[in-house]
């Protein structure tokens, strides 16, 4: 088959549903909302539970994986749209087999870091705690391990951690740099965010900003060749792509050219 390009603005690789626990919907819901926004692609990318089930609550139950899957396939019948199977994982280094043998069944993964608690009795979240210097470090650390994993087809969120993280200071600055030269270094696209935008803003000693994404981080990175895609995250049907306009207004702030996607037999891959 011949392969096809298409812009961002008709791709969404970053859905969720209520197999997460923290989203709603069911997946037919998402792929008519996709059609009706004109989309032509469209990847499922659920929080894959992790083998030591940690993390749980916002997880779907191992149980739960195969009938999301199946899920996922009959939303593919008697749609014009592209649906494709996918799975965010939030990287764990002692799992890296794991994450092999799902990106073997599916269509591609995605990572993210959301949460730096190694204690499986408590979480860390980046959403839940004000993150600490050595915090930031530990991120950074994770993340530039999944992006060297040969895993992902991009990196989530990567400035996620600004959301409890509200100054620009050397450490943020250290954390973005090497988070964008190991995606350059590795080949691994980055994704600008939609999600943050739709989160209550942040107060700086700058002003008020999103939750994420955040500017500085995008400006550093327009100086680097990293590819960037852009996602909405969507947690509902209703978000299935929302704020792309803002997107591209934040992407031409920051210098930031987003790329396009191909697809070939199902397999999906990034331009620049």
């Amino acid at each position: 088959m011949k392969a096809q390009t298409y812009s961002q603005e008709v791709v969404n690789l970053h859905t969720h549903s209520f197999y997460c626990g923290h989203g709603s919907g069911q997946i037919r819901e998402y792929a008519q909302a996709a059609v009706e926004h004109g989309l032509k692609v469209l990847g499922f990318t659920e929080h894959c539970p992790v083998p030591d089930s940690r993390w749980a609550r916002t997880r779907m139950d191992y149980e739960q994986m195969t009938l999301y899957e199946q899920d996922v396939r009959d939303a593919r019948q008697n749609t014009p749209l592209t649906v494709l199977t996918a799975y965010e994982c939030d990287y764990l280094p002692q799992y890296q087999s794991y994450y092999e043998e799902l990106k073997a069944k599916t269509d591609y993964l995605i990572c993210s870091i959301h949460d730096l608690s190694f204690d499986m009795d408590r979480e860390y979240s980046v959403f839940w705690n004000t993150l600490t210097k050595e915090d930031l470090a530990l991120y950074t650390d994770l993340y530039c391990k999944a992006l060297q994993s040969g895993l992902f087809l991009f990196g989530a969120h990567p400035d996620v951690f600004a959301y409890n993280y509200h100054v620009w200071d050397d450490e943020a600055k250290a954390c973005s740099k090497a988070i964008i030269e190991c995606a350059a270094s590795s080949g691994v696209a980055l994704e600008i965010n939609s999600n943050g935008m739709r989160k209550r803003k942040v107060k700086t000693a700058q002003g008020e900003r999103y939750a994420y994404p955040i500017l500085p981080f995008w400006q550093l990175a327009s100086e680097y060749p990293v590819t960037v895609v852009t996602n909405s995250d969507a947690h509902k049907p209703s978000e299935i792509w929302a704020g792309l306009d803002k997107v591209v207004s934040f992407s031409q702030e920051a210098g930031i050219t987003l790329a396009d996607y191909t697809l070939q037999n199902g397999v999906v891959s990034l331009g620049t």
